[in-house]
């Protein structure tokens, strides 16, 4: 029997890492419209009808969770990670004034206070677009294992990166 290389023509092979490799902007991959719609798929899943989240929410009608988890997964997926950065771009940018429903936050503050005590939704929210992303990219509905560790590390990453950010530009 030969065991020549057309042995194994019915084997995929196993993709590099530079065919694994995440844009830091994933506006380089997909529109900013398909970005968008995937964030607010994602957040809707959530469960929002949870009593302890409807009773805070109808005390404090002016938080607006989702809107701040759209907001910031769509500013870290496509590498603004500035809290001043993305208050500035809720002014001048039509995609952040439609995700921040033409209710720009006041201050960097408010973002800077968010991702502090909504980190893990932050980091649940870009793991689920980015795979998502991955899936679309690679046309394949399941991800290798080595791939969604990746995500996870970008997601951590990124989330890493805005406060180091907002650290540096506060002096601490």
């Amino acid at each position: 029997m030969n065991a020549g290389p057309e042995m194994n023509t019915a084997l995929q092979a196993i993709p590099s890492q530079d065919e694994w490799a995440f844009p830091w902007n994933l506006s380089e991959w997909f529109g900013p419209a398909e970005l968008c719609r995937w964030i607010i798929e994602e957040v809707e899943t959530l469960d929002w009808s949870n009593p302890e989240v409807v009773e805070f929410l109808r005390t404090h009608p002016s938080y607006q969770p989702k809107m701040w988890l759209c907001l910031m997964t769509y500013a870290y997926a496509t590498a603004i990670y500035e809290s001043e950065e993305i208050v500035r771009r809720c002014y001048s940018e039509e995609t952040f004034r439609l995700l921040c429903g033409g209710r720009p936050p006041e201050n960097a503050t408010w973002i800077r206070r968010f991702r502090r005590e909504n980190r893990g939704l932050l980091k649940w929210c870009l793991i689920r677009l980015f795979r998502r992303a991955m899936k679309t990219r690679l046309e394949e509905p399941f991800l290798p294992a080595g791939l969604k560790r990746r995500l996870l590390d970008a997601a951590l990453m990124r989330l890493n990166v805005a406060r180091q950010i907002d650290s540096g530009e506060l002096g601490l």
